[in-house]
């Protein structure tokens, strides 16, 4: 067994096709192919189910790929260790920091940090419903800042800090919805909605709205305009709405029936590690310190 025949297994189960992980891995299709039959016939068993219009794991296949994933993350962690070695630190801190969560005091951590490690590219990306914990437990980031539930330690080997509170109520453009209103009544308007992640613990379900239209976005910015345009009610942060409510461009909605309002922790969050650079651990002792005032502010 291949360290690069796992690789290109990964790459085929992120992209669920053999063109797309082809393109990623800048080899053909049939080169692809052959290592995964290599593969196949080393360890005993097929790992993809090759039946469906798309590619998927097998029983057996999902067992192994989870697995091989750990692997390949150590190898990741391998090979950072020996970049920071040569290069003194991190060559990119990757963040996933999601747009409703957005602060000051986060803003100017993450910009102590950026002017303290001039070398180190800084990549700061958004997007999606829980992007934040997608992209950590899958090695896109190594730090999310985002929305956090206690069941988002199931996920993944994580460690958190809680550093805020989000608090979310339902929305709309003055006039376009009564202010006050039965939950059913508010499923005969459109809804507009960030979309799910892909993580299992996400979908659909988790959606306040059951009937009505939707409209999904990506980007709580377009998503705010639109309300802003009268396309329909949304659950949003309620500070990050508050100048829109205050000059009476946008309306906090009452279900009259049922919870309205729904509040949840905002935390800093990374995968446990053996090692973290420079970068790393100077950024999450900033957070450490500022999670000590917000607990004991709060209590906790």
């Amino acid at each position: 067994m291949k360290l690069n025949q796992l690789i290109i297994l990964d790459a085929i189960v992120q992209s669920a096709s053999l063109s797309g992980a082809a393109l990623k891995l800048h080899k053909t299709q049939p080169a692809l192919t052959l290592a995964i039959k290599n593969l196949e016939a080393k360890i005993g068993f097929e790992l993809l189910d090759r039946s469906k219009y798309r590619l998927q794991l097998t029983e057996k296949g999902r067992v192994f790929h989870r697995e091989a994933q750990q692997l390949l993350h150590a190898n990741d962690e391998l090979a950072q260790l020996a970049k920071e070695l040569a290069l003194g630190n991190e060559p990119q801190f990757r963040i996933c920091y999601e747009q409703l969560c957005h602060m000051q005091s986060y803003n100017e951590i993450i910009s102590n940090t950026f002017r303290l490690f001039t070398s180190t590219e800084f990549s700061l990306t958004s997007g999606k419903r829980f992007i934040s914990l997608e992209h950590v437990n899958s090695g896109q980031a190594e730090l999310g800042i985002g929305p956090w539930f206690d069941l988002f330690h199931a996920t993944g080997d994580l460690e958190s800090l809680p550093i805020g509170k989000l608090d979310i109520g339902i929305v709309s453009a003055k006039g376009v919805i009564p202010s006050a209103l039965s939950y059913s009544e508010l499923q005969t308007y459109p809804c507009l909605a960030m979309f799910e992640s892909d993580l299992s613990i996400d979908s659909e379900r988790l959606s306040y709205s059951k009937g009505a239209a939707m409209m999904k976005i990506d980007d709580v910015s377009s998503l705010k305009s639109f309300l802003l345009s009268g396309a329909g009610w949304a659950m949003m942060s309620l500070e990050h709405c508050a100048p829109e409510i205050e000059a009476g461009l946008l309306q906090e909605i009452k279900i009259t029936d049922r919870e309205h309002q729904f509040s949840a922790q905002i935390r800093a969050f990374r995968q446990h590690a053996i090692h973290h650079g420079p970068v790393a651990r100077t950024i999450w002792e900033q957070f450490k310190k500022l999670s000590k005032e917000y607990s004991s502010n709060n209590g906790y």
